[in-house]
């Protein structure tokens, strides 16, 4: 950032008095040695992806009771002494040069108030990650334990397990999609499924009747050896092999469902490439899963549809799973059906600066940052994916039209490595069979509601009623209300009344 645009930033973020967060944080004076120190190491690793972080030197934090809010910025501020300013400067670059590598950083002055204050604006490293030194834990006057920091939210701390290992890689590795797979090469990517994307997102003519191998190149799928042939990259290989699992160990999707009445499992594997997989995926779901039902009030004149599970919220969570899926972690992405409830299954966290507690209580994410980029931007540009980071305002849009719960989004811990979204039935789909009827006649009604387009034949031989037997039936529960045929005999369906 220009020094202008940073000094900008920051005299309205004291005008504003906004809470400290991942990239702001508040010290009176410079006499808060080990925190200033620690917080600059931690926004030079910037493990929440922030553009830059800011320390405010000579501006206290408070808490105001009367609007609920921690730690905005005291106004008018304490400030500095504009004599003092050059000596506390050279003091911050003394604490500083205890971090490994060298961060970059500047030192700004600015004034609000009519009082001085620096501002100490941290630039992400490249070449990290980040450490505080010995020397500083030796230092009476700084006494901070060793490590390599990271700043969460407010939190300032040393990384655990999964944190240190996330830094890490950060730091040391490409994204796993944009590097070249061990194996693969361009023989083994499908010319066929190449085109079928070309063709889906409305590339030029020009392009499409290109070779495979010009194709390769102008789409960076795969890149020339030195001995010869192409090496084909990951993304390439989600994207356009026959089967992804053969090159990426479980790059596939399965959906595991209870078995209707019982307490067994059964499982659909879906292996093709990625984008294929999403759409197979969504398809299985209309055929196999997603239920709905007309709902009709005597008192109103339009009707409602009632799902279980509205297409727009599984078709977003499904897919997120799929982008976000992190290829180098060899577990499969797992949909489980269950009788009142779906739960989707990632063995990776989000990327900060998106936590799992932002997935619970935010709706949109315009900071998030994506593992799979090249894969995001495949498919935005095949229409799976509508706009960056709305997949999950859109399934909660969806599940809150359909009055279905919220989803639900975890582990709660810091530990584990994994997201889980559960998706819950809608209440109102659960209540739908009256019990003032037969059994029969409830067996009826479950079948209409499954299936509105439902033939009397197929009720017969799926109950193994008579044909008359079943006309019988339906006849009582038109009686009662319950039901009403809509339309002609080909392409009407059967409607569910309000009670």
């Amino acid at each position: 950032m220009k020094i202008q645009d940073i000094t900008k930033m920051a005299h309205s973020i004291i005008e504003r008095q906004k809470i400290e967060n991942s990239f702001i944080e508040y010290k009176k004076s410079i006499n808060f040695k080990a925190s200033i120190l620690k917080t600059a190491c931690a926004y030079a690793n910037n493990y929440m992806n922030n553009e830059i972080g800011l320390v405010f030197i000579g501006i206290e934090e408070i808490d105001d009771k009367k609007i609920g809010e921690k730690a905005i910025p005291k106004r008018p501020i304490s400030g500095i002494n504009e004599s003092k300013i050059e000596g506390i400067e050279n003091e911050l670059k003394s604490l500083l040069s205890h971090i490994i590598p060298k961060i970059h950083y500047h030192l700004l002055q600015d004034q609000i108030d009519h009082q001085f204050y620096i501002i100490v604006a941290v630039e992400p490293n490249s070449n990290g990650p980040c450490k505080t030194i010995e020397k500083a834990e030796k230092d009476k006057n700084i006494k901070l334990k060793s490590g390599r920091y990271i700043r969460i939210e407010r939190d300032t701390k040393l990384p655990n397990n999964f944190e240190e290992f996330e830094l890490l890689k950060k730091f040391t590795q490409k994204p796993f999609s944009s590097e070249l797979n061990e194996t693969a090469t361009l023989d083994d990517l499908n010319y066929e499924y190449i085109k079928e994307y070309l063709i889906a997102t409305n590339a030029k003519e020009d392009i499409k009747n290109l070779s495979k191998e010009e194709l390769a190149k102008s789409l960076g799928l795969a890149v020339k050896t030195t001995y010869g042939g192409y090496r084909a990259k990951n993304f390439a290989v989600l994207m356009f092999t026959e089967k992804p699992n053969n090159f990426i160990p479980n790059a596939h999707v399965e959906i595991i469902r209870e078995r209707k009445n019982t307490d067994q499992m059964e499982s659909k594997k879906f292996d093709g490439p990625i984008w294929i997989q999403a759409k197979q995926v969504v398809q299985y779901f209309l055929d196999n899963i997603q239920l709905s039902y007309t709902l009709r009030d005597d008192k109103q004149i339009e009707h409602k549809i009632i799902y279980n599970y509205p297409l727009t919220a599984f078709e977003e969570i499904a897919t997120n799973a799929i982008i976000h899926k992190d290829y180098d972690n060899h577990e499969y992405v797992g949909i489980y059906v269950y009788k009142d409830y779906i739960s989707f299954i990632n063995h990776n966290r989000p990327l900060p600066p998106v936590t799992i507690d932002d997935l619970n209580n935010q709706n949109s994410f315009d900071r998030r940052k994506y593992l799979n980029a090249e894969l995001k931007d495949m498919f935005f540009a095949l229409n799976l994916i509508e706009s960056y980071g709305s997949g999950i305002r859109r399934a909660k849009e969806a599940l809150s039209k359909n009055e279905s719960p919220n989803i639900n989004f975890y582990p709660d811990n810091e530990e584990d490595n994994y997201t889980q979204a559960v998706m819950k039935i809608c209440p109102k789909f659960e209540k739908t069979v009256p019990q003032n009827i037969s059994e029969t006649q409830k067996k009826i009604f479950e079948i209409i509601m499954n299936n509105p387009k439902t033939t009397i034949k197929k009720i017969s031989d799926q109950i193994g009623l008579s044909y008359s037997g079943v006309r019988y039936n339906l006849d009582i529960l038109k009686e009662l209300g319950l039901i009403k045929f809509v339309g002609s005999r080909k392409s009407g369906e059967w409607e569910i009344h309000n009670q």
